[in-house]
């Protein structure tokens, strides 16, 4: 039963990717599918923080579909750019959140902790920045993707492993794509 459904949140999960990169609106609809089964999964899978992720995304699944259809368009929002000042914010805020959990979690050298704890509040974070269009949170998912195909993998969570390998390859190609949405808003 839980190949089953790690099969269908991973189908949902790319079709949210697939669309996002397009930026397609519905994309928010798959997301929140594909988080709702994951999160369950996760959490049977003994991930608490990636489990708790979901809620989070599913949140953001709400937020992004306000957000990319507020001025009554399917797919409103404008793709942006930040500056380097809001990428400190972004570095800090991780790194003060990712170690608050761990310590809250009382395993602060216990990599599996590391490892779930920075790439769910990484995720947070690059999240919020696809529901608000930065362009840069694909440089985020990059990484992020990469370092949890291996937490994944090492959960023995094969179906989810490789969908954030393929995760990481799309991040690049949604990078692209934006780019190139960015450059066309500014008439390049």
């Amino acid at each position: 039963m839980n190949e089953v459904l790690e099969a269908l949140a991973v189908v949902l999960g790319l079709a949210y990717l697939v669309l996002a990169i397009r930026e397609k609106r519905s994309c928010w609809i798959a997301g929140a599918l594909a988080s709702i089964i994951f999160g369950w999964i996760f959490w049977q899978a003994g991930l608490p923080m990636q489990a708790l992720l979901q809620a989070f995304y599913l949140a953001m699944a709400a937020l992004g579909w306000w957000q990319w259809g507020k001025d009554g368009s399917r797919d409103a929002s404008f793709v942006t750019q930040v500056d380097w000042r809001y990428h400190s914010i972004v570095i800090i805020s991780l790194l003060a959140l990712s170690g608050l959990t761990l310590i809250a979690r009382n395993s602060p050298t216990d990599i599996q902790s590391i490892v779930d704890t920075t790439s769910s509040w990484g995720g947070v974070l690059a999240t919020w920045m696809v529901a608000r269009k930065k362009l840069e949170a694909w440089v985020y998912w990059i990484g992020i993707d990469a370092v949890t195909a291996g937490l994944y993998l090492d959960a023995g969570l094969l179906a989810s492993s490789a969908l954030y390998l393929v995760y990481t390859v799309l991040a690049f190609i949604a990078w692209k794509q934006w780019h190139n949405s960015l450059r066309l808003q500014h008439g390049e």
